[in-house]
């Protein structure tokens, strides 16, 4: 399927999903990897992880933006 064809089939609701995802996954890294012991005590994976939180919450600004721009007027 066409990237065209995929954005045509797309509802609100898909992108909504989305963003549900995002958050669950950001979750699930600052619940159990951040808290973690052995990466609490690891400053240099840490921070990498940090690093993958901040692109997924840009992620979710960014699928947000997105489904606010093209349903707003529905």
């Amino acid at each position: 399927m066409a990237n065209e064809e995929i954005k045509k089939n797309l509802d609100e609701f898909h992108y909504h999903e989305a963003l549900d995802r995002l958050h669950v996954i950001m979750c699930n890294c600052e619940d159990h990897l951040m808290q973690h012991p052995a990466i609490k005590l690891e400053p240099e994976v840490k921070q990498n992880i940090d690093k993958a939180i901040q692109h997924l919450w840009e992620a979710y600004q960014q699928i947000g933006n997105i489904s606010d721009k093209r349903f707003k007027d529905e």
